[in-house]
C-alpha cells in the first residue's frame, strides 16, 4: 500500500532540463515528476537498470559501465534507436580506418588493426552508454512534451521510445553482406579494404 505523500508539482516549463533522477526509484515516498514519469515511459523494457545508473550518475559523477554496449557496439545503440550515435560509431570507425594508411597503423597486420579498432570504439562506449542514453533519452523526451499534446503524450513516448529489433538486424546483414562482398574480390563484389 502507497504512503500518502504529498504530490509534487507535475508543471512542466516549456524548455528546460530534466529533474534529479534520486527520486524516481522512490516511489513509495514521493510521486514522479512529469518529467521523469516521461522518462520511465519512454525507455520500456529496462527502466529500473537505466533510471538506478542515472541516480548512481549524478550521485558519484563517475562514469558508468554498460557490458552490452561494450559486448555489442553498434547494435547496442540501434537497440535502442540511437541512431545518431550510430552514425557518429560508424564515422568514427571510418575514420580509424584510414590511419591504416600512415605510419600509424600500416605496420599491423589487417586483420588486428581492424580488431583493435573495434576494441578501442566498444570500450570508449562501454564507457560511456549510460551517459549516452541518458542525453539521448533527455533530447528525445523533451521534443515530444513540447511538440505533441499532453493527451497524446503518453501514446507518443510509448511509440518512439523503447526498443526495436529491426535496425540491429538490418545492420547485420549489411554488414554480412559487406564481408560476403570482401571475400569475393574482384568481379563478384566490391573491394572495401582500402578503408575497413
Amino acid at each position: 500500500m502507497r504512503n500518502s505523500a504529498p504530490r509534487r508539482n507535475l508543471t512542466v516549463p516549456a524548455t528546460g532540463y530534466f529533474l534529479t533522477m534520486k527520486n524516481i526509484l522512490d516511489l513509495p515516498d514521493s510521486e514522479p515528476t512529469l518529467e521523469e514519469a516521461s522518462l520511465a515511459e519512454y525507455i520500456g523494457p529496462g527502466k529500473e537498470y537505466y533510471l538506478g545508473q542515472w541516480a548512481r550518475l549524478e550521485d558519484e559523477r563517475t562514469l558508468g559501465f554498460h557490458f552490452w554496449a561494450l559486448a555489442l557496439g553498434p547494435l547496442w545503440l540501434l537497440y535502442r534507436q540511437m541512431f545518431r550515435e550510430t552514425a557518429l560509431y560508424v564515422a568514427c570507425f571510418l575514420a580509424l580506418g584510414l590511419l591504416r594508411w600512415t605510419g600509424i597503423g600500416y605496420w599491423l597486420y589487417e586483420n588486428v588493426f581492424f580488431i583493435t579498432r573495434v576494441l578501442f570504439l566498444h570500450l570508449i562506449l562501454g564507457l560511456s552508454a549510460n551517459r549516452l542514453y541518458l542525453l539521448h533519452c533527455k533530447r528525445r523526451v523533451e521534443k515530444i512534451l513540447n511538440d505533441v499534446a499532453p493527451e497524446a503524450q503518453k501514446e507518443a513516448l510509448r511509440n518512439k521510445g523503447g526498443v526495436s529489433i529491426l535496425p540491429p538486424v538490418v545492420f547485420l546483414l549489411l554488414s554480412l553482406i559487406w564481408l560476403i562482398s570482401n571475400y569475393f574480390l574482384g568481379s563478384y563484389g566490391i573491394n572495401t579494404n582500402f578503408i575497413f
